[in-house]
């Protein structure tokens, strides 16, 4: 049987005392660089057809777009700074945020072309998703920052990488 891991469904941000962060502030940046300075282009929507403003607000520790708790994307690695209500820093990390999930695993995602077998990754995966289905390791191999697959990940498929 088949095991499912349950997240919740947007991505929470507390505020120092660990609490949610109410009406905080998320900037996000170029990798390595301070985010409000150098910003990059985040979306609302997998597909990148909806920009994000930012900063990107907070309601009850959820990012919010038109007052609803959604989750954001973005295209490459990044920095990333959350301010509580006052503008005080609650945290800065500069690099290597590919995506930090709810339950603390790191996560990176790509696209399949439908062509494309080997995927550069930051570290290596200890578990590999292609639209939500969890892959077994004799479809992939990994080594030299890259993972193989024995077979192209279907065209606009969402792989994940969980580090």
């Amino acid at each position: 049987m088949r095991t499912i891991e349950v997240e919740p469904p947007y991505p929470a941000f507390a505020d120092r005392d660990g609490q949610p962060l109410e009406d905080g502030y998320i900037n996000i940046g170029v990798a390595n660089l301070n985010p409000i300075t150098n910003p990059i282009v985040v979306y609302w929507d997998i597909a990148q057809t909806i920009p994000a403003a930012q900063p990107i607000r907070t309601l009850a520790g959820y990012p919010v777009y038109l007052g609803t708790p959604s989750r954001f994307y973005v295209t490459s690695d990044y920095s990333i700074q959350v301010k509580d209500k006052k503008g005080s820093v609650v945290y800065t990390s500069l690099s290597g945020n590919s995506f930090l999930s709810s339950a603390g695993s790191l996560v990176e995602d790509a696209t399949g072309t439908g062509t494309q077998t080997v995927f550069s990754v930051s570290f290596n995966p200890s578990l590999i998703f292609i639209n939500g289905v969890y892959q077994n390791q004799n479809t992939y191999t990994i080594g030299g920052g890259n993972v193989t697959f024995s077979e192209a990940p279907p065209v606009t498929s969402i792989i994940e990488f969980v580090f």
